[in-house]
């Protein structure tokens, strides 16, 4: 990871140039609305912060290294001289930073993109395998002529963009659903582990 510097704006990269701005927020040291809770985290609200998952991301696909200055109860990433964390709102006092992100919450995010996948996956390779069933009984209740043939590439094309279709709509809708739901719950035990052990 590389950092640089232009305009008073630091930014970080990895190796293969994807960015994580460090100071894009204001320095001001206020305190924000904490968005992340351990006892009742909202449903529809991200428990890890966007720039977090990106970088897990990138952990688990080998393209970035664990390391840097995290918040200490949510490990969203901080820049050097931030001592309020903007995805939380606690204060480096109350909390302090941490040079990596913690086993566990790699593992459930690991599960959560899993889940997500499966669903995709499964909404994809359904919609084909109905898509060729339907297209086979054209040859089942007819002869093999031009027109059966013909039939049977169309209804495989009309089925491979329906499905893939629903595959990126509903399949990522599902999926996301499924992650997040998997993600709460593992981390309001991992916060309640994480408690008793400090």
């Amino acid at each position: 990871m590389r950092v640089s510097s232009a305009g008073g704006q630091i930014d970080a990269f990895n190796d293969n140039g994807r960015r994580y701005p460090t100071n894009n927020e204001s320095t001001a040291e206020t305190r924000v609305t904490p968005s992340v809770s351990a006892e009742s985290p909202a449903a529809d609200r991200e428990i890890l912060s966007e720039r977090l998952l990106l970088l897990l991301d990138d952990v688990l696909a080998g393209q970035a290294p664990n390391a840097g200055r995290f918040c200490g109860y949510c490990y969203h990433p901080l820049s050097p001289e931030r001592e309020v964390c903007t995805h939380c709102g606690r204060s480096t006092a109350e909390r302090s930073t941490v040079a990596a992100v913690a086993r566990p919450v790699i593992e459930m995010h690991k599960r959560r993109r899993g889940r997500e996948g499966l669903v995709v996956r499964t909404i994809a390779w359904g919609g084909l395998t109905v898509g060729v069933i339907v297209a086979l009984l054209p040859f089942v209740f007819g002869n093999v002529t031009f027109w059966t043939v013909l039939a049977f590439f169309g209804l495989l094309a009309v089925f491979y963009l329906l499905s893939a279709n629903l595959a990126n709509s509903l399949g990522d809708a599902l999926g996301y659903g499924w992650g997040q739901s998997i993600v709460r719950r593992e981390w309001t035990r991992f916060i309640a582990q994480r408690d008793k052990e400090t």
